[in-house]
């Protein structure tokens, strides 16, 4: 294996200290790719993630690759501390040959969310757990079909078409974060909803901002207000934490609203919609990047997760090590579009 790239993480975006951050590289037409495009396999299966010393690898799910598209999306646990005082490199390595990682392998896919309950970077129907979270599309929406926040999301035409899910567990502790964008935030549309025959889960955008219902142990309701204004075709990325005595709702990294509550057992049943009990409340936007994990995020590693997710580019820079050329990469993508 060749060291054909080295990513380094801008310390000045992460606020704090972090624990096996999962993080996020988008290949793009960037000169630091050159060398990974000229060795590297269409997929992208040959990618392999080092820590700075060459030795410490990695998992990493390999989401998209394209040699001769130049673009992907490559996910990755940092395990250990990811620093806030000094800058962090991850060198990239491939061959031109290797095989992927199976999802269950030590630095497969799998590895990457093993503390989270759901990953959908399509915006609703699959699941990179391995949970087997999977969802029924109602009314057809081309799933990925559209352009994401990160790599490809899901459109609902607010109308007719959502998803279903036999439940996806939130427990305590949990947080749920997702990217959306609306394209009537002024009509009342549900964002994911819990089981029905309890009431326990409502997000929904209404006027132009958030709002969340949710029931505490004892079965008493109570609610989160979103304080930012959504704008129509105007990503926002929401943050939902669940801890023992505290609910927390952030928007684009920023605390909008709190509650001394212990929230109930709950889960996930319809993703762009209200579900059964309300009718009407079709998601009209695009859906990306939803995610469930089951530990309480910090408001450290929500602002970090937002900060590379919003804008991969000022968050880490992308140096070429290694034998690539112009001429090389050219060479290569030619080959490939010719295959």
């Amino acid at each position: 294996m060749a060291h054909v790239a080295t990513i380094t993480i801008d310390h000045t975006k992460v606020p704090g200290d972090l624990t096996d951050y999962v993080g996020l590289i988008v290949p793009d037409g960037s000169a630091g790719y050159s060398a990974l495009y000229a060795l590297c396999l269409e997929g992208g299966g040959d990618i392999r993630l080092f820590k700075s010393d060459d030795t410490t690898e990695l998992a990493r799910e390999i989401v998209s690759f394209s040699v001769s598209a130049e673009t992907g999306e490559i996910h990755y646990r940092y395990t250990g501390t990811l620093s806030s005082s000094v800058d962090t490199d991850i060198h990239v390595y491939a061959d031109g040959s290797s095989s992927d990682y199976a999802v269950g392998a030590t630095y497969g896919r799998n590895a990457v969310w093993s503390d989270y309950e759901f990953v959908s970077h399509d915006g609703g129907g699959g699941d990179s757990t391995g949970n087997g979270n999977t969802g029924t599309s109602v009314g057809s929406p081309s799933i990925g079909g559209a352009t994401g926040k990160v790599g490809s999301g899901t459109e609902l035409n607010g109308s007719s078409q959502w998803f279903t899910y036999t439940g996806i567990p939130v427990t305590v502790p949990a947080t749920v974060t997702s990217w959306q964008k609306s394209d009537t935030p002024n009509t009342l549309a549900g964002l994911y909803d819990g089981d029905p025959s309890e009431n326990d889960w409502d997000f929904y955008l209404e006027a132009g901002g958030y709002y969340f219902f949710v029931k505490n142990t004892g079965g008493s309701s109570y609610r989160l207000d979103g304080t930012a204004t959504v704008v129509a075709d105007t990503w926002n990325h929401l943050a939902t934490v669940f801890a023992s005595g505290t609910t927390k709702l952030y928007e684009n990294a920023s605390l909008s609203d709190s509650a001394s509550q212990t929230a109930k057992y709950g889960e996930i049943t319809t993703i762009g919609d209200n579900g059964p009990t309300y009718s009407g409340r079709e998601w009209n936007g695009t859906l990306d990047e939803i995610r469930v994990k089951n530990s309480e995020s910090s408001a450290n590693e929500i602002t970090a997760g937002y900060n590379n997710q919003d804008s991969y580019s000022t968050f880490y820079s992308v140096a070429a090590v290694g034998g690539g050329s112009t001429p090389a990469q050219a060479a290569r993508r030619g080959a490939v579009m010719m295959m």
